[in-house]
């Protein structure tokens, strides 16, 4: 983590322009940012840049983060931020406060200080997640349509259950 060119104070007090954050993040890293920036391309049919994400996906709301303490640092464990790979982005005016607010909240919930790569790669994985769930529960109400139609032609005998949500990994049925 030594390698990540720490920003930890100046996030809180950003000025109004788009700031460039150089970054110097592991091979596990980069690795989820090219599958953010897969998935939000397929999602949107456009080429994406890592900024264009962040800006309108990740800190566009001040949303919290879907995953409990430990799924985080499990994944912080897992996916070290900082390596030999020299990256930036930019965060636009209208997301760093929302950036800033992030990281305060899983400061909080993780009972401990991150770095702003840290910050950004929880986000990523959230993003991540919640779009393989997505997909998923897209999957299930496919399989869900074809099982209906399968029952009527079976005389009824077949139980349907209904995905209704997927959180931490947990598929809620009906």
């Amino acid at each position: 983590m030594a390698n990540v060119i720490e920003e930890r104070s100046t996030i809180d007090a950003m000025s109004a322009a788009p700031r460039r954050i150089p970054l110097e993040i592991s091979e596990h890293f980069f690795r989820l940012t090219t599958e953010s920036l897969r998935l939000h391309a397929n999602e949107t049919m456009q080429f994406q840049t890592l900024d264009s994400l962040l800006d309108r996906r990740i800190f566009c709301d001040a949303a919290a983060v879907d995953q409990q303490a430990e799924t985080i640092r499990e994944h912080l464990s897992t996916v070290p931020t900082g390596g030999d790979i020299q990256i930036s982005v930019n965060i636009a005016e209208a997301s760093a406060d929302n950036l800033a607010a992030l990281k305060r909240q899983l400061d909080e919930m993780l009972g401990r200080s991150l770095t702003l790569a840290d910050t950004i790669s929880v986000a990523l994985f959230n993003y991540v997640v919640g779009q393989k769930a997505a997909g998923i529960l897209q999957r299930l109400w496919s399989r869900d349509a074809a099982t209906e139609a399968e029952s009527s032609a079976s005389g009824g005998n077949v139980v349907r259950l209904r995905a209704t949500s997927i959180q931490n990994g947990a598929v809620a049925v009906r």
